[in-house]
C-alpha cells in the first residue's frame, strides 16, 4: 500500500474516532469555558498571593495519589481488559468491574487513611516555606482533600465502563459537574466559611461528578455488588497492567509538586502563577488531544484484541496527524498571544500587572511543550491499548529524572520559569522517546502483504509529509497573527477589555484563515476532512 492509500484509508476509518472526539472535545470545550471562568474568578478575587497558593498547595498531596492510583492508572489497566471481556460476556465484565471498584477502594481508602494521619509531618514537608497562617490554610485543605482520592476512584471506574460501551456522553459532561462545584465555592460558600468554603465547593463538584456517571451505568444494566475474587484471572490480569503503571504518572503531576515546595520559598504567589499558567494551557490539550486520545483508546484497544494490525496502524497514523494538525498551530498562537490571553482571562480584580507578566512568560514558555503533553498522552495509550505497562514506565522514569535534574538546576536561576523549561524540555524528550517505543513495536508486526519495515516505512513518510506542511502553515499563521497585533493596535484602545478582545480577536482569526488557507493550497488532507466532519456533524450538504 502507498504513502497515499495509507493516508486515505487511514483518515477514512477513522471517521467514528473523530465524531467520538467531536462529542468528547465539545463538552470538553464547555469545561474548559467553566474551567476559565474559574480561574478568573480566583484572579479577580484573590490575586496572587498565599491565599491562592495554599490553596493549589493543599491540592498536591490528594492529587498525586488520584493520578498515582487512578487517573492515569486504574483507568488504563482497567479499560482494556474490561473491553475484551465486553465484547465476549458482559456477566463475566461486570464481575470483573465490581473485583476491581472493590479492591481498589479498599486500598484507596486505607492509602487516604494513612496520608491523613500523618498530614501536618507530610504538609510541612511540602510548602516548607509557609508558616502561620499559610501553613494552617494548606492543612485544613489537605485533610479535607482527601477525599477526593475515593470518589475519583469511583468516577474513574464508572467512566471506564461507559467509555468501553462507547458513552462518552455522561464522561463528557461529569468534569463540567466539577468545575460548577468549585464555582459555587468561591461564589457561595467562600463568602460565608472562608477557605475551606473553596474546599467544599471542590468535594461537592467531585460528588456530582460521581452522581451522573453512576446513574448512567445503572441505566445500561450494571450494577454494584461486593465481593473480590483474588483468584478471577481477568481481576489478576488488571492487577498485573496496574502495577507497573503506577510508576508512569504524569510529568506535569512531579512540575507541580516541585513547584510547590520550591514555590513556597519563593515570592508570594510564584504557585499560584505555575499553576494558572498550566491550567492555562491545560485547556487546548483537554479539547483537542485528550479528546482524541481517550476516543481513539477502546477503539485500539479492540483492534489490538482481534488482532488487527493493520487497523491498529492506520488509526494511529491517523490520530497523530489529527493532534498535529490541531496543537502546532494552538502551540505557535498561544506564544504570539500570551500576554492578551493571561490579561483577558486572568486580568481582573486582585490581579495586578506584575501577576501578569509572571503569568504570562511560565505561559510562553508551557506553549513549546503542547504538542509533546498531546502525543505522549496518545502514545502511552497506544501502549495501554496492547496491553503493554512497562515500555511507557521505563520511558516516563526516565523523563521524571531529567524533570527533577533540569528543575532543581534551572529555579535557582530563573525561579518559577525555570521550572517551567525543565518541564517542557522534559515533555519532549518523553513524546519523543514514545514515538520511537511504539515505532520499534510496530515494525515486528506483519501487515498482509506488507512487511513491518515497509508498513512502518510508509508511516514515516506520510506522518512527515503532513508534518512539514503543518509546521509552514503554522508559521504562517503565526507571523500573520503577530503582524496584525501591531495594525490593529494604532485603532483600538488597549487599556480596555473590549480593546484587548478586538484586537487579539481580530489577529486570531486571520492567523486561523492563513492557517487554513496554506494548509489547503499544501493540500493538507486534515483540513479537507475536518471540514467534511462538521458538515456531516451539522447535516450541512
Amino acid at each position: 500500500m502507498n504513502t497515499v492509500r495509507l493516508k486515505a484509508v487511514a483518515l477514512e476509518n477513522n471517521f467514528s474516532i473523530s465524531s467520538a472526539a467531536f462529542i468528547i472535545g465539545f463538552f470538553s470545550l464547555l469545561t474548559k469555558f467553566l474551567a476559565l471562568y474559574r480561574e478568573k474568578l480566583f484572579a479577580s478575587t484573590f490575586g496572587q498571593n498565599r491565599i491562592l497558593d495554599a490553596y493549589f498547595s493543599a491540592f498536591r498531596i490528594p492529587d498525586f495519589i488520584t493520578n498515582l492510583l487512578i487517573l492515569s492508572t486504574l483507568s488504563v489497566a482497567f479499560l482494556p481488559v474490561f473491553t475484551e471481556l465486553l465484547t465476549k460476556d458482559k456477566k463475566k465484565a461486570e464481575e470483573t468491574a465490581n473485583y476491581t471498584f472493590n479492591a481498589t477502594m479498599l486500598a484507596v481508602a486505607a492509602i487516604c487513611l494513612a496520608l491523613l494521619i500523618f498530614s501536618g509531618y507530610l504538609t510541612k514537608k511540602l510548602v516548607p516555606g509557609f508558616d502561620g497562617q499559610s501553613f494552617y490554610n494548606t492543612l485544613k485543605l489537605t485533610r479535607l482533600f482527601l477525599l477526593s482520592p475515593l470518589l475519583f476512584t469511583v468516577s474513574t471506574l464508572l467512566g471506564g465502563i461507559l467509555n468501553a460501551q462507547k458513552k462518552f456522553l455522561v464522561t463528557s459532561i461529569a468534569p463540567a459537574l466539577y468545575n460548577l462545584g468549585i464555582i459555587g465555592g468561591v461564589i457561595f460558600l467562600y463568602p460565608k466559611f472562608g477557605i475551606m468554603g473553596l474546599g467544599y465547593g471542590v468535594i461537592l463538584g467531585a460528588v456530582a461528578q460521581v452522581a451522573i456517571q453512576w446513574a448512567a451505568v445503572f441505566k445500561y444494566g450494571f450494577a454494584w455488588h461486593w465481593g473480590i475474587n483474588w483468584a478471577n484471572r481477568h481481576f489478576k490480569k488488571i492487577a498485573a497492567l496496574y502495577i507497573p503503571r503506577i510508576f508512569t504518572f504524569d510529568l506535569s503531576l512531579v512540575t507541580l509538586m516541585l513547584g510547590t515546595i520550591l514555590g513556597s520559598q519563593m515570592a508570594a504567589g510564584s504557585i499560584a502563577a505555575l499553576n494558572q499558567a498550566y491550567n492555562l494551557e491545560a485547556v487546548p490539550i483537554g479539547i483537542f488531544a485528550f479528546s482524541l486520545a481517550l476516543a481513539s483508546f477502546p477503539v485500539l484497544s479492540e483492534y489490538y484484541a482481534t488482532k488487527n494490525p493493520q487497523a491498529f496502524l492506520k488509526t494511529l497514523l491517523a490520530t497523530v496527524q489529527q493532534i498535529l494538525f490541531f496543537m502546532v498551530p494552538i502551540s505557535v498562537l498561544m506564544l504570539v498571544m500570551r500576554a492578551y490571553i493571561v490579561r483577558l482571562i486572568l486580568g481582573y480584580g486582585n490581579f495586578t500587572w506584575q501577576d501578569t507578566i509572571r503569568t504570562f512568560n511560565v505561559l510562553g514558555i508551557f506553549s513549546f511543550s503542547l504538542f509533546s503533553q498531546s502525543l505522549t498522552t496518545f502514545f502511552s495509550r497506544a501502549f495501554y491499548a496492547r496491553q503493554n505497562t512497562k515500555t511507557p514506565v521505563i520511558i516516563n522514569l526516565a523523563a521524571i529524572g531529567l524533570n527533577i535534574i533540569l528543575t532543581l538546576v534551572l529555579s535557582r536561576r530563573f525561579g518559577v520559569e525555570g521550572i517551567t523549561a525543565a518541564f517542557t524540555i522534559s515533555s519532549i524528550f518523553s513524546a519523543l522517546a514514545l514515538f520511537a517505543a511504539i515505532r520499534h513495536v510496530l515494525a515486528k508486526e506483519q501487515y498482509g502483504e506488507l512487511s513491518g519495515h515497509q508498513a512502518t516505512k510508509n508511516f514515516d513518510k506520510a506522518l512527515a509529509w503532513s508534518t512539514v506542511k503543518i509546521v509552514i502553515a503554522s508559521l504562517a499563521m503565526g507571523l500573520a497573527s503577530y503582524g496584525l497585533i501591531y495594525l490593529v493596535e494604532p485603532l483600538v484602545n488597549t487599556r480596555t477589555v473590549i480593546g484587548i478582545l478586538v484586537q487579539s480577536g481580530m489577529a486570531s482569526l486571520v492567523g486561523i484563515g492563513v492557517y487554513l488557507g496554506i494548509g489547503k493550497l499544501l493540500k493538507l488532507n486534515e483540513v479537507e476532512y475536518f471540514i467534511d466532519l462538521f458538515r456531516k456533524i451539522l447535516y450541512i450538504k
